[in-house]
């Protein structure tokens, strides 16, 4: 036989060795799961871009294509103000939160303050609960008329008139910069701690104070991550909806997040329209991303050098106790004020601003909690049930999907995988009202509109990659060399998975798990645009209570969210560890 004859046979062998190549379980799993992520992620996005060029007729019954939606965002009465309004929250929140946020990260990172290991902990609680229920906290504690704190003034001090006034934006960018401060925390503690002091001792012994020094040489080192935490407090400011919906929308101070959500729901809702508006939130939330994750991010000043040594702290001298003083405070101000005051007010049956021992009662609980007793609000207890069901299998799924991700993006070099990561960033840059919108719009015409499958899909899709962040910072630090030994041993690539990689992920998986239930447990942004009878949220029902009831009947259901926040903050600090989220 010649070799002019063996050489179809040869090409078809190798053309079914390729094929062979190809179609492995690795690459099969990664190629689905792209598709799946592809299609929950683009499909929404993709969707609501189009959709912001439907105008919708002045009838309502009829749309034609255009750039009215557009057009209309400059020329109205309201959305021109509300997109000023918003960037004056935004620009606020971030300088509060960066100022609050960099202060506590280096008391607690590189003085000698008193128990700055102790204060820690609750210096991050804001991070996890929620900005809507801080929002009527600090309502009922600085309402001109019926709040705490001014009505103590007038009572014991004898002032006259109100010593605050939270209603307004000023107040949204106050109670929106404590409870994100933690957010810049983080970004910076890391760092901070694991600065080499010699960089400052040299500044020291060239005859620089502890101002010049600090101001010279630490926080310039830690710049990257000021500006990183900054633009993510600016962007999770600028889709926030909760606190501007409870503190400045009622009194004129529009939002683009409170306009869109107008737009969304209602008799006169114009889908079209906050779809439109939608895409220009999330264009300049993208593009702030984008900087931080293109130059903000790979930027970094070298604080960690081959030599060995052992972090100090500067001594502050008496100055200790001021900085020990200025934890407490914002203590007190972020967590410590908004429970006591939601506790009280719950306990009254109408609150008028002053503790009335007489009056104090559990019916607000009743109503809000017992589902079983006929004075039960339907709305507040759905909402109970339905948040654990999000939580518990929202957070499931979204685990799940993450290990895979992770697993294909660090460990295998499937076809697709660049995408994967790709796909893995995208929904991060987007607030939550925003992909809201897009699912809305896609799915309001299918059989998952009005159940929990939608809300749990978008849950999914916004907050995975959190997750996957997770899981990806453990599996980065576990070396490959375990799993080539496996598949060299001849286990496939699931068993592998299954008896290998998990069983060594499992403090990371569960500390994800209890991170993604605590975001599902609180979350507005999305339930306010998808909920509809019957599938309300915790957070929708508290929003529920504070529009159509009162302030009593809110502060119970907001302290029953917030005493699950805490039980899951305290599990995932005991799983999770000391560094579990510092940059």
């Amino acid at each position: 036989m010649t070799s002019e004859a063996l050489s179809p046979t040869r090409e078809r062998s190798r053309l079914n060795n390729r094929l062979r190549a190809m179609v492995t379980q690795e690459n099969i799993i990664t190629f689905i799961v792209a598709i799946i992520v592809a299609g929950a992620v683009i499909v929404p996005l993709a969707v609501l871009f189009v959709s912001s060029f439907k105008v919708l007729d002045p009838l309502g019954w009829d749309t034609t294509w255009g750039f009215g939606n557009y057009v209309e965002m400059f020329t109205d009465r309201i959305i021109p103000k509300a997109f000023v309004n918003t960037l004056i929250i935004s620009s606020g929140s971030t300088i509060l939160a960066t100022f609050l946020g960099v202060s506590l990260a280096w008391i607690n990172a590189r003085t000698n303050c008193p128990g700055r290991d102790y204060l820690e902990p609750y210096n991050l609680i804001p991070f996890f609960l929620s900005p809507f229920v801080g929002a009527i906290a600090w309502h009922n504690l600085g309402e001109p008329q019926t709040g705490l704190l001014n009505n103590l003034a007038r009572d014991v001090l004898g002032i006259e008139g109100a010593i605050i006034n939270i209603d307004n934006i000023w107040g949204v960018i106050w109670v929106t910069g404590i409870f994100f401060a933690p957010l810049v925390y983080l970004f910076v503690v890391g760092s901070l701690r694991r600065m080499d002091p010699s960089l400052e001792d040299s500044a020291r012994t060239t005859g620089a104070g502890l101002v010049r020094t600090t101001m010279t040489v630490t926080l310039p080192l830690v710049m990257p991550g000021i500006l990183s935490g900054a633009i993510i407090v600016f962007v999770t400011s600028a889709g926030e909806f909760g606190v501007p919906f409870k503190l400045s929308a009622p009194y004129g101070w529009e939002t683009l997040t409170t306009q869109i959500f107008s737009k969304a729901v209602g008799d006169d809702a114009n889908h079209f329209l906050g779809a439109a508006m939608s895409m220009a939130l999330g264009i300049i939330t993208v593009f702030l991303i984008w900087i931080q994750q293109r130059y903000i991010a790979p930027r970094s000043f070298t604080t960690v050098t081959g030599k060995g040594f052992r972090p100090n702290v500067l001594d502050l001298g008496p100055w200790r106790w001021v900085a020990f003083g200025y934890n407490l405070m914002f203590i007190a101000v972020a967590v410590v004020l908004p429970i006591v005051c939601l506790i009280i007010v719950s306990l009254h049956p109408v609150w008028t601003g002053k503790i009335v021992w007489a009056d104090i009662t559990t019916i607000n609980y009743v109503k809000t909690l017992f589902w079983w007793r006929p004075e039960a609000i339907s709305a507040a207890t759905n909402g109970i049930g339905n948040s654990l069901i999000l939580a518990f299998g929202g957070a499931s799924i979204a685990m799940v999907m993450a290990l895979v991700i992770s697993y294909m993006i660090h460990r295998t070099k499937g076809f697709g995988v660049r995408m994967l990561d790709f796909l893995s960033v995208v929904p991060i840059g987007f607030p939550g009202i925003v992909l809201a919108m897009g699912v809305l719009v896609t799915y309001i015409q299918t059989p998952i509109y009005a159940t929990l499958w939608i809300l749990m899909l978008a849950y999914i899709t916004r907050f995975f990659p959190y997750g996957q962040r997770n899981i990806s910072s453990i599996m980065l630090a576990i070396s490959e060399e375990l799993d080539q030994s496996s598949r060299m041993a001849g286990a496939s690539w699931f068993t592998t998975l299954w008896r290998i990689t998990i069983p060594l992920l499992k403090p990371g998986l569960f500390a994800g798990w209890i991170l993604l239930f605590i975001i599902f447990l609180r979350e507005l942004s999305i339930s306010i645009i998808l909920f509809t009878t019957g599938t309300e949220t915790l957070s929708v029902g508290v929003y529920y209570l504070t529009n159509f009831e009162n302030e009593p009947l809110t502060a119970a259901l907001s302290m029953a969210q917030t005493v699950l926040l805490l039980i899951a903050i305290y599990a995932f600090r005991r799983f999770a560890g000391r560094e579990a989220l510092t940059a």
